[in-house]
């Protein structure tokens, strides 16, 4: 396995089923199964002053830890026309992620081009950090964790018409139940 992979916790091993056609064992999102929480947050508004709208992600371990974080209040700065301006925020609840340190872009499997560049906080970690999001606040989208025979990790959302269970693959997903015994299922 690659060891820069994204580590998984024993509630995946416990809670994920191995599934065949091409192999993978993969478990439905549920609390436990994420290795961290991501917090997101903008600049309140200030459309008289002509504020851009800045954004930015911060990584934990805990979701105690990142309420903490939000609870502290952090000021937020960023560059506006070469100049570094602090910034009230507003933060977004802790969501649960699935999130490994790597910043080189050709390593990421996650999601990309979040908040980089001029409209982001000098605090934004998106550019140091793969990550998926888990947890939904939306609650439209539900995330599986899949691990491939291997080791790679990635995350199927099941409302993303353009990729099935398997990646790209739309072959029938079967459950395996025995030693050499899989069942036809839907995911």
């Amino acid at each position: 396995m690659n060891a820069q992979n994204f580590i998984l916790n024993a509630a995946f091993n416990e809670n994920s089923k191995e599934y065949a056609t091409r192999p993978v064992r993969a478990a439905k999102y549920q609390p436990g199964l994420e290795s961290g929480f991501m917090v997101y947050y903008a600049n309140k508004p200030c459309h008289e002053k002509g504020t851009t709208l800045h954004e930015g992600m911060k990584f934990f371990d805990t979701e105690a830890e990142a309420w903490d974080y939000i609870k502290a209040d952090n000021k937020q700065y960023a560059k506006e026309n070469g100049v570094l301006v602090e910034f009230d925020v507003e933060y977004d609840p802790p969501r649960a992620v699935l999130h490994r340190k790597e910043s080189d872009i050709d390593k990421k499997v996650g999601l990309l081009c979040c908040h980089e560049g001029d409209y982001a906080f000098i605090s934004n970690e998106t550019e140091e950090y793969d990550f998926f999001i888990l947890s939904s606040d939306y609650g439209e989208s539900e995330a599986w964790i899949i691990q491939d025979m291997d080791g790679s990790v990635r995350v199927w959302y099941n409302d993303l018409e353009d990729e099935t269970f398997f990646g790209n693959e739309t072959d029938i997903v079967y459950e395996k139940v025995g030693c050499d015994e899989y069942i036809k299922v839907a995911v």
